[in-house]
């Protein structure tokens, strides 16, 4: 399932989003992940796993990312309800805003069709918020 959403926008410049992604244990905290486990092989790419609530119940998510700061991560999903899919974040800065935008392909070992696609933006939806309310928050304090 092929999914586009740019529709988010973050309310602080693209420098703060990328210093909130580049913080793993308040990108970590922000999100309520545990058993968390960071894999690094560069400064730029990694493996990223972790414990989160998924339709009710607690599920591993194991992730490759790359990222090509400032412009995006790109992600494989290698463990969890969306394995096998591959996606692209990538972040516009609009003055003293940044837009948000995904793009990817979704797949399932246990989800298909209308289920897949409102998985995928649930999760996505969360993913979001909590991370707009954490960079938010975090613009304030400074």
């Amino acid at each position: 399932m092929f999914l586009r959403d740019d529709d988010g926008t973050f309310d602080a410049p693209v420098e703060a989003v990328w210093r909130f992604l580049g913080d793993g244990p308040r990108h970590s905290e922000a999100h309520r992940h545990t058993e968390v486990v960071r894999e690094l092989q560069s400064d730029h790419e990694g493996t990223y796993s972790w414990v989160q609530p998924f339709d009710g119940h607690p599920t591993r998510f194991t992730m490759h990312w790359r990222s090509f700061a400032p412009l995006g991560i790109v992600y494989e999903v290698r463990v969890g309800p969306f394995e096998g899919s591959r996606f692209f974040l990538y972040y516009a800065p609009v003055g003293e805003r940044t837009r948000v935008a995904i793009v990817g392909e979704f797949e399932s070992p246990s989800l298909a069709g209308a289920e897949l696609e409102d998985a995928v933006r649930r999760f996505f939806a969360l993913e979001f918020e909590q991370d707009r309310a954490a960079i938010e928050s975090g613009k304030r304090g400074r």
